[in-house]
């Protein structure tokens, strides 16, 4: 937990994330062979959820007719109402309104200084104990709920070298080919222009509990951060957030959103899923250096690039920040060769 005289806002958790779809029907069946399940649809949104907590994870919106696909924003959960007060005080938010989305609850919407909508929500109704690792059943592939059966009922998969440390004994592990069900809405990024690193830093870091966890340079300059939320002592994802440089004659864009899967077989046999259903991957399986998350990247129907990954670390306050340099090498310690879009 974090003092009481911190002025930033304090974030338990990201909640959701938005994209606003040009071709709205496919990006729906990718996200269900991304391992998503539909739990509203209507007044052209689609809202997907997981078997975690969070009422949805993935708002999916039909964008106006003749406007391209484009990123929407990523929310975070806040710790109490007082922080949406504090939210909406920040240049250019939004008024405190009301979530007109699966759990409800209230919400404020700013802009950073690149024009990337953020979201801040209290109040959504969580999913039950009960409803917890199950997936919502409205209009969602039977395949992807016996998948989740299956992952739920195994046990993790570890080398043991001793026998009697070895878990399955007359047990076996006989995996269910489908999709790979996603758990939550881990972590996304952002890129900015060239020289605007610091500028983006300090906005983030002033405004918001958040602080770095690594960070890449290049020339003596500081290029990329990955971000946690910071909650003192308390552990959390290694990052939530992640800024990184555009590409020359890039446009500033969404960089990824990534999606919490079970674990490596999970991921695999999503892998394999996607595969056979034609998709593009992007790049993976493989694990990162940073975070250590084993990672698995695939454009959907609208070349955004998303993620499933699986077996990240955690940081707290007194992780010391690292700091290397920027490069392929810092991409993977594992995997096929970085792609050159990352």
């Amino acid at each position: 937990m974090l003092p009481k005289e911190d002025p930033r806002i304090r974030i338990k958790r990201l909640s959701f994330v938005v994209y606003n779809h040009a071709d709205a029907d496919k990006a729906r069946q990718f996200y269900l062979d991304f391992g998503m399940a539909i739990v509203h649809q209507g007044g052209g949104s689609t809202f997907f959820g997981g078997y975690g907590p969070d009422p949805f994870v993935y708002w999916l919106r039909k964008a106006e007719p003749g406007d391209p696909s484009s990123f929407g924003g990523a929310a975070y959960e806040v710790e109490e109402r007082a922080e949406l007060d504090k939210a909406a005080k920040i240049s250019g938010a939004s008024e405190i309104q009301p979530l007109d989305a699966p759990g409800g609850g209230q919400i404020v919407t700013i802009r950073d200084p690149l024009g990337f909508v953020v979201h801040f929500v209290y109040g959504q109704q969580k999913r039950s104990a009960g409803e917890i690792d199950t997936l919502p059943s409205d209009d969602s592939d039977p395949v992807l709920g016996q998948v989740l059966k299956d992952i739920k009922s195994r046990d993790h998969v570890y080398n043991y070298e001793e026998p009697d440390q070895k878990p399955r004994k007359g047990k076996f592990l006989r995996f269910k080919p489908g999709p790979a069900p996603v758990h939550k809405f881990g972590h996304y990024g952002c890129t900015y222009p060239a020289g605007r690193h610091d500028e983006v830093y300090d906005f983030y870091t002033r405004h918001f509990a958040l602080a770095p966890s690594d960070q890449l340079e290049r020339d003596g300059k500081t290029i990329v951060t990955f971000f946690h939320i910071d909650r003192g002592q308390d552990f959390t994802d290694h990052h939530c957030f992640f800024i990184k440089p555009a590409k020359p004659n890039q446009s500033c864009s969404v960089a990824h959103s990534a999606f919490e899967v079970h674990d490596f077989d999970t991921q695999q046999l999503g892998h394999q899923h996607l595969t056979a259903k034609g998709y593009n991957n992007c790049w993976g399986v493989g694990r990162h250096i940073l975070g250590s998350q084993i990672f698995d990247y695939w454009f959907d129907t609208s070349e955004f690039i998303v993620e499933h990954y699986c077996d990240g670390d955690l940081v707290n306050i007194e992780t010391e920040v690292s700091h290397g340099p920027a490069g392929p090498d810092s991409l993977k310690i594992w995997g096929p060769p970085v792609p050159n879009v990352f």
